[in-house]
């Protein structure tokens, strides 16, 4: 059975379809429907599902391949990724989200040295949109697979009353198919904030906009405490072992008012002990760093950065496919086993290019 879906007391997403498990030749992921081609309505890909990586063989060809690292036995800082070889085993994702930067000004800048290492040693999508503009139609994208165009998402505004999402999203989703999701946000005084209050910015935190995960809100949306306690630490200290985690730093740490320097020095702080966490050590982790929106206004894509780190992503990995934020969406369904939502169906997959 496909891997993610079916956990104690956990019953199968319908989408899902059994397989045999049989050799798969490895082909360059360029020819391959499945690389960038669309999956059915509210289909899942399970893991044995994704042609060319059955025996872990890395995608290749001239768009969207990546390059195989040596294997190093354990992540460590200096070998983040491509330490797993064979099958990927990942069922896990956990997303952390950046603000308001182009790929230039981050990709390259020698004042974001930790990024810019992680960039080289895991993988990055160097043809990556965001699909909009401002902040909260981009989160709400990339956590629901629906378009936000328009009033009231181009107000950025708090979650209340017109400005809350009714219908699907990879909260509830995953609530479905009995699964947990968690949300860590800094600066946020209580569980599910809803309203923005000094460092805390509620359109960086999409899970207290969907109505129908309002409940899980107020018990998995947690402050996320500090380097040496609260939840996040613990999560990773023993995880994490939700199907869905996603860390939102505050305003003054994910470069929307603060530095690329001091968002930088940041992650530098909390990626060890990413890397140090059982369900990234064991391959079942995937880790998305990925930025809300590059310059620009409107209803326009800005290029941005997106670095896609596991344990089985071969090190140095590129892909140039043009992904967007349903390409993040899809990879949340694709790993977890949940239902791929509106456009994530169609949107190129960040799961075949980065051998997750």
């Amino acid at each position: 059975m496909a891997r993610a879906a079916l956990r104690a007391g956990a019953r199968p997403p319908l989408c899902l379809v059994a397989v045999a498990l049989v050799a798969v030749p490895w082909v360059p992921v360029a020819l391959l429907p499945s690389a960038a081609g669309a999956l059915g309505p509210g289909q899942a890909l399970a893991a044995q599902d994704r042609p060319g990586l059955a025996q872990g063989a890395p995608a290749g060809g001239p768009q969207g391949g990546v390059k195989a690292g040596k294997s190093a036995g354990w992540p460590t800082p200096q070998h983040p990724c491509g330490t797993r070889p064979g099958r990927p085993v990942v069922d896990k994702v956990l997303v952390i989200w950046e603000e308001n930067h182009s790929f230039g000004s981050v990709i390259g800048q020698p004042a974001a040295p930790e990024l810019n290492q992680l960039a080289s040693r895991c993988g990055l999508a160097t043809n990556y949109y965001a699909n909009t503009h401002p902040s909260l139609p981009n989160y709400l994208e990339m956590t629901s697979g629906r378009p936000f165009i328009g009033w009231p998402w181009a107000s950025d505004c708090d979650p209340s009353g017109s400005c809350t999402v009714p219908g699907p999203s990879v909260f509830s989703e995953l609530v479905q198919a009995h699964q947990q999701w968690r949300s860590y946000v800094e600066a946020m005084g209580h569980n599910c904030g809803l309203a923005s209050y000094g460092a805390y910015a509620a359109k960086h935190n999409p899970a207290a906009y969907f109505v129908e995960a309002r409940r899980q809100c107020q018990l998995w949306d947690q402050p996320l405490g500090t380097l040496t306690q609260g939840p996040l630490h613990q999560a990773l200290r023993t995880g994490p072992a939700a199907a869905l985690t996603t860390v939102t730093p505050d305003v003054l740490d994910d470069m929307h008012n603060g530095t690329v320097a001091r968002a930088d020095r940041w992650l530098a702080a909390w990626v060890p002990q990413v890397l140090a966490s059982p369900a990234y050590r064991s391959g079942q982790l995937a880790v998305l760093i990925a930025w809300d929106e590059g310059s620009g206004g409107g209803n326009f894509p800005s290029h941005a950065p997106l670095v896609v780190m596991s344990a089985s992503t071969p090190a140095g990995a590129r892909s140039a496919l043009g992904f967007n934020d349903f390409s993040v969406t899809r990879a949340i369904c694709e790993l977890t086993g949940v239902p791929a939502l509106g456009e994530a169906a169609r949107a190129p997959s960040l799961v075949a290019a980065f051998h997750l």
